[in-house]
């Protein structure tokens, strides 16, 4: 490139054909005649596809248009991709790819320059629904906390969170491979949560939400209700992962759910859970929120005990508890017995990312799923396990699947 390059040329306007070496040469020379200011670089053959690229740099919309024209006519199946380097930077997604791949070319440069946004924009206005397909948008997800509910810390200043968001982003990273933003917010009331992220949907695929308080979270799901954002939270997750594990509880006692008697502790401190049992089938639910809670107030009562509390001892006559306290979640090692949000949160964000929204059946689906992969020692797969995420996410498209 010369230096004077910028000045005749507009890189946001290039093609780049990929072709057979044989090829190549018969590009080039049909390029000397092609209309409008053309400078045209040939690439190194690619040791993976044998094929050649070569890019062609234009002077604008017009002779952009008319050299892909050309390009299509002249070699038709001998053009075997015609890639425009701006539409798929913008579609590689620009951050990520960024941050991985040095900018230093002029023309890597010129593809992050304002002229290739206005192109990428002008094409956005002629494409809306093309928002994800011609950003990064899909790949983020916002994990918003405005520290309402921090562990037994209850109600924190918002900038306190950050440690415990940014673990979270490290599992849902590594788990989804999902860009994650932790963003604490400074928003004490639950419209005050709701309008903020309503703002800043239309840059993400997803919301999540964590340490935040349960009415703070269904003002942002009913904020969001109608939007293209899904939004996902640790609650529901909680509430998911702890179902499966009763489910496999109650199979230990060869005790279909149907005609079980499940003990619910502390209710009001994940109401989804009460909602997941109710519609998983359980027999009958008790619903227990005592003062004091006493060791024997529910001996022979119920096939299951869970303690939402984390308070509740033991009934005498042997009733196996659940502890699933959502204020005081278990140490990672330990979740092959206990319920953990990142038991589903990584498969409930990803689907997310894709548009699904976790409804009822989702989160039943899902509850359903982890209960199978779990070994017959242990209620639950312990939580980070490799292929977890994945795992979950082959079942619920098996289950999503029209039958025969």
């Amino acid at each position: 490139m010369t230096s004077g390059w910028f000045e005749r040329l507009r890189p946001a306007y290039s093609l780049r054909a990929h072709v057979h070496p044989s090829t190549a040469r018969t590009l080039i020379g049909a390029m000397l005649t092609a209309p409008g200011r053309l400078v045209v670089t040939s690439h190194a053959i690619d040791p993976d596809t044998g094929l050649q690229s070569i890019t062609i740099d234009t002077d604008g919309p017009l002779t952009h248009h008319q050299v892909k024209a050309l390009l299509r006519d002249r070699f038709g199946p001998d053009l075997i991709h015609l890639a425009d380097p701006a539409l798929t930077t913008a579609a590689t997604g620009k951050i990520t790819q960024r941050l991985c791949v040095p900018t230093t070319e002029a023309r890597d440069l010129a593809l992050l320059d304002h002229d290739a946004d206005h192109r990428v924009i002008t094409h956005l206005l002629l494409d809306p629904d093309g928002i994800d397909t011609y950003t990064g948008r899909r790949r983020r997800v916002a994990l918003l906390s405005n520290a309402t509910a921090v562990h037994d810390f209850g109600s924190l200043p918002a900038p306190m969170v950050l440690p415990a968001l940014e673990s979270t982003a490290v599992h849902l990273r590594h788990a989804t491979g999902l860009d994650i933003h932790p963003m604490p917010l400074d928003a004490a009331r639950p419209e005050a949560l709701a309008a903020t992220a309503r703002a800043l949907a239309p840059g993400f695929a997803a919301i999540c939400l964590t340490h935040t308080h349960p009415a703070h979270t269904a003002a942002v799901r009913a904020a969001l209700a109608g939007s293209a954002t899904p939004v996902v939270d640790t609650a529901s997750a909680h509430a998911t992962a702890t179902l499966a594990a009763a489910l496999n509880a109650l199979t230990r006692r060869r005790r279909p759910p149907e005609q079980a008697v499940v003990a619910l502790v502390g209710a009001h401190f994940n109401g989804d859970l009460v909602g997941l049992l109710h519609d998983s089938g359980v027999g009958e639910l008790i619903l227990y929120a005592p003062t004091t809670p006493q060791a024997d107030d529910l001996t022979g009562a119920a096939d299951l005990l869970i303690d939402l509390t984390g308070t509740m001892p033991a009934p005498s006559d042997g009733t196996p508890v659940l502890r699933a306290c959502p204020q005081d979640p278990p140490p990672l090692h330990t979740t092959d017995r206990h319920p953990h949000p990142l038991h589903v949160l990584p498969t409930l964000v990803a689907a997310a990312a894709r548009g699904t929204r976790p409804t009822t059946q989702v989160l039943l689906a899902t509850a359903r799923a982890l209960a199978a992969l779990a070994e017959d020692h242990q209620l639950l797969p312990p939580a980070g396990r490799p292929g977890l995420t994945q795992g979950l996410t082959a079942a619920l498209a098996a289950a999503d699947a029209p039958g025969p």
